[in-house]
């Protein structure tokens, strides 16, 4: 290729790089379902948008309540897939198409900044390396694919624009031109606060970049910098709380919980800002400030020859004085940690600590190269230190969380590729420096190869049997039936059943509890409950389950997956247990071994087409354990007594469960649907919002009308006597309406629903 014709592609390749980053992250569009869990409750209510605008109540999770979108993310979440959905739907965009789209738009261009950034405080190799390492790196493609909506990939936009706009204020001689990048740094910041809860992350970073700078600043005077970002991330926070006014405010809101312990935990009120952290933010600027100042009136008094040395000391007490922080405020980093979702795995794994191979797979062979960025060290310029202050948190943040594993991948890429750049200009001219130079490029082929192998693997946790279960019940119930399911698919009933559930997002005790048999009936119908799934998916998280109920003993519960056969029996295994099942003598028999010893079940199930039968096998049986064994989709489940006794196996591995409830969806054995028979009350569309007693028993029936914005308008209690159904009087203000059956003082019933229409 001649020079010409390398420099005319040089001068494209952010553009070639952008692309090809949107092509890797568009891979997942094929799929037939969103990934995760999350993204489905994200897409429910953009779609709820665009038929009912931008109402803020909605009624069609956590029920029996509903919820409050201002209490749960900043509306900006969900204005960017329906601006793309604006755009494109003149050319046949979906709404599910565009929100499918967003996070590859979003990615892409991050990659397409981080390049820009690069090269304006480096050069070309660190901007062309750097944002390859970002393009090809599956922990950032991860986050920011199409499928698999998460607002964090706005995070790392947002904090790349902000340090964009830093670096080219930090490249500037005049005052003036600082002043303004350090501007559009601030709003950068603050506007970052409209798209997701824990914005936070792009208002603290800057204060660590603000104080390397300041601490180096006695050798190269760089102290304009330094207040000039502490500044930016103040004005940011202030930015932050006029917008949450408008969108919504963040996770540690006034309002919410989080906010509420961490003023508990600091002792710091929100103020008028209403924002418990952005309150803390500004004192944490205000004390950065005084400290770089105070920093720079000793460091000039400080003799030439020892600066060094007391740069290298305050740095290094700065440092320890950081890594004091988790042990003082563990609370806090808890707090932080609410409603975080998952990488690669259930969703609790996002607030364990990675292992090897989640580092491995998320960086794959650029995980060495982040080392290298020590060379620039060994006699480092002002841009060195402000790189270093960069990537140093990045790099340790995946070390503690895997849901960091998305953020840090930007310390990796911009850290590796300027290490690698070091390297390449170390080396002479000659062999080692073309044996360098072939293994970075072995090394970006072999990333990219896993990458892009790791990103074409990716599957939906949800499939068909949920789907075709859901989409089922939406058809059979009322539109204000509560459902109880497992936390991790109530986000899926939001959608594909428009009904609210009793839990979804975050773990929920009491739905544990409930498939553990600690809940009672009265609680049940509390909480309106009208519908309960038992899953496949939450056998396989039985720990889960058992670790979140919060109950002590063991309940015993060993799936068992086909192994082959042994004559005429069927061989089920797992670990040290197995199973021989087969027809003895006309009949179903099963022997269980466990490492040596053998024993025939006290009691059998068997699940084939549609029937679940109870089967007492021959010979002696031992007393407590119980074995299920679907033909359906071929597995198996060992139980003790105390397992076998819940709520949750009666309902999923026999046809044995409690009178009040009727089975009213099973695939055979992957999703069953129970309908709790109790006084129910059920809305139907009759001109005017009916409500229909079913089994009516209640005398008491308690109205409470909400606006869209969340306010109470209106609250009434009727005598419904001998009522079978109630029609909601037109004086009854609110778009949402919550009621309460009852008899006497005993609730009945619960239910939300909202009024003109609705949602089916």
């Amino acid at each position: 290729m001649r020079i010409p014709e390398l420099i005319r592609i040089r001068r494209y390749e952010a553009v070639l790089i952008t692309a090809l980053a949107f092509i890797i992250r568009l891979i997942p569009y094929r799929l037939k379902y969103l990934i995760g869990y999350d993204p489905y409750f994200h897409l429910a209510y953009l779609q709820y948008v665009v038929k009912n605008g931008w109402v803020n109540y909605f009624p069609y999770a956590l029920g029996p309540w509903g919820i409050l979108i201002n209490h749960f993310h900043p509306r900006g979440l969900w204005g960017f897939p329906y601006l793309v959905y604006l755009v494109g739907h003149p050319a046949g965009l979906s709404v599910g198409g565009a929100f499918k789209l967003t996070p590859a738009i979003v990615g892409s261009t991050t990659i397409f900044l981080t390049y820009v950034l690069l090269r304006r405080l480096y050069g070309g190799n660190e901007a062309l390396m750097g944002s390859l390492i970002l393009t090809l790196s599956f922990g950032n493609v991860f986050r920011s694919m199409a499928d698999y909506y998460r607002g964090d990939n706005y995070a790392l936009l947002f904090y790349t624009l902000t340090l964009l706009l830093i670096v080219e204020a930090f490249r500037s001689r005049s005052l003036r031109r600082k002043g303004l990048y350090y501007a559009g740094a601030s709003i950068s910041m603050g506007v970052s606060s409209a798209f997701w809860s824990a914005y936070y992350i792009v208002l603290a970073l800057p204060l660590l970049v603000s104080l390397g700078i300041a601490l180096y600043s006695p050798l190269e005077d760089r102290k304009i910098d330094a207040l000039g970002i502490a500044l930016a991330s103040g004005f940011g926070a202030v930015i932050a709380s006029v917008l949450g006014r408008v969108f919504g405010f963040g996770m540690f809101w006034v309002y919410n919980w989080q906010g509420k312990k961490l003023m508990a935990l600091t002792g710091i009120p929100a103020g008028p800002l209403k924002d418990a952290y952005l309150s803390l933010h500004l004192i944490l600027v205000s004390l950065l400030v005084a400290a770089i100042l105070i920093w720079t009136w000793l460091g000039e008094r400080i003799p030439e020859r020892n600066r060094e040395k007391a740069v290298v000391l305050a740095t290094a007490f700065a440092v320890f004085t950081i890594l004091l922080v988790p042990l003082k405020y563990g609370g806090f980093i808890k707090v932080a940690a609410a409603g975080l979702g998952s990488f690669g795995g259930p969703t609790v794994a996002e607030m364990s600590r990675p292992s090897f191979w989640d580092l491995r797979m998320a960086y794959s062979a650029f995980l060495i190269l982040p080392p290298l960025f020590l060379l620039r060290l060994l006699r480092p310029r002002a841009r060195d230190i402000l790189t270093l202050w960069v990537v140093a948190p990045l790099l340790f943040m995946p070390l503690y969380w895997t849901r960091f594993l998305f953020i840090g991948s930007f310390g990796v890429a911009v850290a590796g590729s300027v290490g690698a750049s070091e390297l390449l200009r170390r080396l002479k001219k000659g062999d080692w420096k073309k044996l360098a130079a072939l293994t970075l490029a072995g090394l970006f082929l072999f990333s990219g190869y896993q990458c892009v192998e790791e990103t074409l693997k990716i599957r939906p946790i949800v499939n068909d049997h949920w789907a075709k279960a859901l989409t089922y019940l939406r058809g059979i119930s009322n539109e204000n039936d509560i459902v109880l399911t497992w936390w991790d698919h109530g986000h899926w009933v939001t959608y594909f059943s428009h009904r609210a559930a009793v839990a979804q997002g975050t773990p929920s005790q009491l739905v544990a509890r409930y498939y553990l048999g600690n809940v009672s009936m009265k609680e049940l119908l509390e909480l309106g409950v009208d519908y309960v799934t038992v899953s496949y998916d939450t056998m396989m998280k039985w720990g889960s389950v058992v670790e979140t109920s919060g109950l002590k003993g063991k309940y015993v519960l060993i799936p068992l997956f086909p192994a082959g056969t042994s004559g005429a029996a069927v061989v089920f295994s797992s670990g040290p247990y197995r199973v021989l099942f087969g027809r003895v003598n006309g009949s179903w028999a099963a022997v269980v071994y466990a490492g040596s010893q053998a024993f025939i079940p006290e009691l059998l199930w068997v699940e084939r087409g549609k029937e679940v039968v109870k089967v007492v096998p021959p010979g002696r049986r031992a007393g407590n354990s119980y074995l299920y064994v679907n033909l359906n989709f071929g597995y198996a489940v060992l139980m003790d007594g105390k397992t076998y006794s819940t709520p949750f196996a009666r309902l999923m591995f026999t046809s044995d469960y409690p009178e009040d409830y009727r089975l009213v969806y099973s695939d055979g054995g992957m999703v069953k649907i129970f309908r709790l028979v109790h006084p129910n009350v059920a809305l139907k569309r009759k001109g005017g919002d009916v409500l229909v007693f079913e089994n009516a028993t209640g005398n008491r029936l308690r109205i409470y009308g909400y606006t869209d914005s969340g306010r109470r308008v209106f609250f009434r209690e009727y005598n419904v006597s001998n009522l079978g159904e109630f029609e909601i009087p037109t004086d009854v203000k609110g778009a949402v309406i919550r009621y309460t059956y009852l008899r006497g003082s005993e609730v009945l019933d619960r239910g939300i629903f909202r009024r003109y229409g609705g949602w089916n």
